[in-house]
C-alpha cells in the first residue's frame, strides 16, 4: 500500500484489488485515495473521507484532491450531517431522528462551542410546535450521545449552562 505523508497521511488503494484494505480503513476511520483500475465504476459509498482518480492524473489535480482529503480528516474537520439525517464524521456514519438531526444543527452551526439549553429547547419546540420542558432536553441528550459513540464525538456537559460537541478522545 504506498502512502503520501503530508499534514495527514493518505494511503492510495487501487480499486477494486484492494477493496479488502479499504473496508480496514474505513473502519479505522483513515483517509484514502482510490485509484480506479481501467475502466473500473468508483465505488457508489463514497465517505468524506474518500476521493478518487483515474489515471492518469494531472500532478495538480492528484495535489488538489490529497489537500482536500487532508483538510477533510484535520484537526479542525466538522462533522457533516446530510439532508436525510444521516451525520458523517471520521469515516464513520449514523442516522438520527428528527430530533436528533434538528439538535445536531445547532451543535454544528458553531462546533467545539458552547451551545445553550434554551437553544436545544428552541430547536425540540420547532418539530413540535410545542413548549419543550428541560427533561426532554435531557432525555434527547441522553439519546443523543448513544448515537454519538458511533462516530467517535462526544458531548460534553457544561453545568447550569448547556453542552459542547466534540471529538472523542
Amino acid at each position: 500500500m504506498a502512502t503520501l505523508t503530508h499534514k495527514k497521511e493518505i494511503r492510495f488503494l487501487r480499486w477494486p484489488v484492494q477493496s479488502y484494505e479499504r473496508d480496514q480503513l474505513r473502519e479505522a476511520g483513515l483517509p484514502c485515495l482510490l485509484v480506479l483500475e481501467g475502466r473500473t465504476a468508483p465505488p457508489s459509498d463514497i465517505s468524506p473521507i474518500e476521493d478518487w482518480v483515474r489515471p492518469p492524473v494531472d500532478r495538480l489535480d492528484l495535489a488538489a484532491r490529497v489537500h482536500t482529503l487532508q483538510r477533510r480528516t484535520g484537526p479542525d474537520f466538522v462533522p457533516a450531517l446530510d439532508p436525510t439525517g444521516i451525520l458523517y464524521y471520521g469515516g464513520q456514519s449514523v442516522p438520527m431522528s428528527e430530533a436528533q438531526s434538528e439538535m445536531m444543527r445547532c451543535f454544528l452551526a458553531d462546533f467545539g462551542h458552547l451551545v445553550h439549553r434554551d437553544t436545544l429547547k428552541d430547536a425540540l419546540g420547532r418539530i413540535r410546535n410545542e413548549k419543550v420542558t428541560s427533561n426532554a432536553v435531557d432525555l434527547h441528550i441522553m439519546r443523543l450521545r448513544q448515537r454519538l459513540d458511533g462516530v467517535r464525538l462526544n458531548l460534553r456537559t457544561v453545568w447550569g449552562r448547556g453542552y459542547i460537541l466534540e471529538a472523542a478522545t
